[in-house]
């Protein structure tokens, strides 16, 4: 029996130890876990592709689940967002770049400001392997005077995919695997972890042509808190609703299914091909 031995670049290897740790820090502690509502998103995605391999990239996005108010009503759609990025490719593999986004929340749009570098690789040549790092600066803006207060901050995100297209007959498809995560950078508040924010996810897509791709996905999403010590509760009768608890981590845990489509834009390359002069004569001949 011959085992198969994959060589990952350095830079693979140093980023998922970085992921492992990272995660491992974030649930070395005993947490309780809080299952909230399904979400249900849709993702919109539009990319334009330069000549010298950059690329400008727009998002929509759009959420809907039970929630305490919504941003259209009808729809429970309780947050949406459009974001605008650019790409810049410095290798045929590594690509640096950043974008703006608009998210829009009940009572609330808040500016999510990012900056990251990504490597394009594959692992023993048989499943893409994409990596990213990245920085969020979140500035969040407040529409209507309502209760609370929300402060800018900021947060390193870990992003990480194996990916694989495949044929079923003549139909070609995509899986994705995905994990991501965000770790505070402001220590001021003991009511913050670490990690912020962690996203795992599966997508699978139906490739249309070169340009189009429809998709599905599920993902958990998890939020990471900080839960303060709480008394127990009584009710009418004098029983016990919710005993008391001690101080502990808190991670509030939203099942995600969404939809998603993608339409990218390729520019033609300049091309010095052989008989390719001809065809372009032959053709604006047939026109006249």
């Amino acid at each position: 029996m011959k085992i198969l031995r994959v060589n990952l670049s350095n830079f693979n290897k140093i980023y998922i130890l970085l992921l492992f740790c990272v995660t491992h820090i974030s649930v070395a502690q005993e947490t309780e876990k809080r299952y909230l509502d399904t979400s249900f998103w849709t993702i919109w995605n539009v990319d334009y592709q330069l000549n010298n391999g950059d690329s400008v990239f727009f998002e929509g996005n759009t959420r809907s689940s039970n929630f305490d108010s919504y941003i259209v009503d009808g729809l429970k759609m309780n947050r949406a967002h459009v974001m605008l990025g650019y790409a810049h490719k410095l290798t045929p593999k590594l690509y640096i770049g950043a974008s703006i986004r608009s998210v829009f929340e009940p009572n609330w749009n808040v500016w999510y400001y990012r900056g990251f570098l990504q490597h394009n690789g594959q692992i023993g040549g048989l499943l893409d392997f994409q990596k990213r790092l990245q920085y969020e600066y979140i500035s969040p803006n407040e529409i209507e005077d309502k209760p609370g207060d929300r402060s800018d901050f900021g947060r390193f995100g870990f992003w990480a995919m194996l990916g694989k297209s495949f044929p079923i007959g003549n139909a070609k498809f995509r899986g994705e695997f995905s994990y991501e995560i965000f770790v505070h950078t402001n220590d001021e508040s003991t009511e913050e972890r670490l990690v912020d924010l962690s996203r795992l996810r599966i997508d699978f897509y139906y490739l249309l042509n070169e340009n189009i791709r429809i998709g599905a996905f599920a993902m958990r999403d998890t939020q990471f808190f900080f839960a303060p010590a709480t008394l127990p509760s009584y009710d009418e009768d004098g029983n016990i609703v919710q005993p008391a608890k001690p101080e502990r981590n808190l991670n509030l845990i939203t099942p995600v299914y969404g939809l998603t489509f993608k339409y990218s834009f390729r520019t033609k390359e300049d091309c010095n091909c052989p008989g390719e002069g001809r065809e372009k004569r032959r053709k604006k001949l047939m026109k006249k």
